[in-house]
């Protein structure tokens, strides 16, 4: 496989991460989730204002703060028909 094919298979077996931009359709919201449990909607118009909108959201996880102390949360990209209708809160954006 001299031609570079394993690489390309190898690479395909990656998963493909969401993008920020992908967060800003009309439909979508973006969403942290903590180790916790706690939930939170999450504006993603800072980080697209920094030039950052074209970055995978797994990029994105170490920016956010959640009041338990936690450094990290999970970034979700959800319909508007999937966000929960309350208990939603307390994880911020870091930098």
């Amino acid at each position: 496989m001299a031609d570079g094919a394993h690489q390309f298979m190898a690479s395909a077996a990656w998963p493909a991460w969401p993008r920020l931009n992908q967060a800003l359709a009309a439909r979508s919201s973006l969403w942290a989730i903590c180790a916790c449990g706690r939930e939170a909607l999450i504006d993603p118009r800072p980080w697209v204002a920094q030039g950052l909108s074209r970055q995978a959201t797994s990029n994105l996880e170490a920016r956010l703060r959640c009041y338990c102390g936690a450094r990290r949360a999970r970034l979700e990209i959800r319909g508007l028909a999937e966000a929960p209708a309350e208990g939603a809160g307390g994880i911020y954006v870091f930098r």
